[in-house]
């Protein structure tokens, strides 16, 4: 039975084993090589809470149905997440962050009634939109205080170092454009290549809303969360500068 303990929620090992399609012996290896960190009951048995699984396991959920692009999406993630994992907290912050993106992109495209093909690939790219991250200075992307001109440049190069990683993989061209664009505006003021309107591809259309609305409503180190109508607010008020303004709409109705 999953139990709720301070508001989280923790498995068994047998269930996550069932959540993520995995053998429960591969559950109990990550657990005893400290991959998946747990509580122990009185009893001396293993919890492990929703948002660890996530961190650490979640990319096999939102993959497990995909079959274009499976294993070298699962290479990538995992190389993502390792290194997401290596930042402490913000790297929990980042990796649940890929996962609700990639779940939000999903949602949304079948809501526009892409087809499976499409559908698939928005999901991948939602899910390693920011791979890019792997190329930004670790130090830069700890720091708490506020970052100079030459340092926010830096962060903001990793749309362009994304692109160049999925750009050299068999497969995965479709995707690396996408990623390449997921930070331009419909205003043309975005980044790395100020493109404007339709001249952004619909999926990094989707995933520039998916993630602005993730980045609102969820728990980072840097921020507190707003409510849900506060940043419904924002996303409306950004429609046709940083939105598209018909996906801002459909993301109203999808979340």
């Amino acid at each position: 039975m999953k139990i709720k303990h301070n508001e989280e929620v923790y498995f068994t090992p047998k269930q996550a084993a069932d959540y993520f399609n995995l053998s429960l012996s591969t559950i109990k290896n990550y657990i005893y090589a400290g991959k998946l960190k747990t509580l122990k009951t009185p009893g001396g048995h293993h919890r492990i809470s929703k948002s660890e699984l996530l961190a650490t396991l979640g990319h096999r959920a939102l993959l497990r149905e995909d079959s274009a692009g499976l294993s070298s999406v699962m290479l990538l993630s995992n190389v993502m997440l390792a290194m997401f994992n290596s930042l402490g907290r913000l790297g929990q912050s980042l990796s649940l962050h890929a996962q609700n993106v990639s779940r939000l992109c999903s949602e949304a495209a079948k809501a526009m009634a892409m087809d499976e093909k499409n559908i698939a690939i928005v999901k991948m790219a939602g899910l390693i939109h920011d791979i890019g991250h792997i190329g930004v200075d670790k130090d830069i992307l700890l720091k708490r205080e506020t970052l100079s001109t030459q340092e926010y440049e830096s962060v903001k190069d990793h749309p362009r170092i994304g692109f160049r990683i999925l750009n050299s993989i068999k497969d995965m061209e479709d995707v690396a454009v996408i990623v390449f664009q997921h930070h331009e505006w419909v205003d043309g003021t975005g980044y790395p290549n100020g493109l404007k309107g339709d001249a952004i591809q619909k999926s990094a259309r989707i995933i520039s809303v998916a993630e602005a609305y993730d980045s609102m409503v969820s728990e980072h180190s840097y921020k507190r969360p707003i409510t849900k109508e506060a940043a419904i607010a924002e996303l409306r008020n950004q429609k046709n500068k940083q939105f598209d303004g018909e996906f801002v709409e459909l993301f109203t109705k999808i979340i």
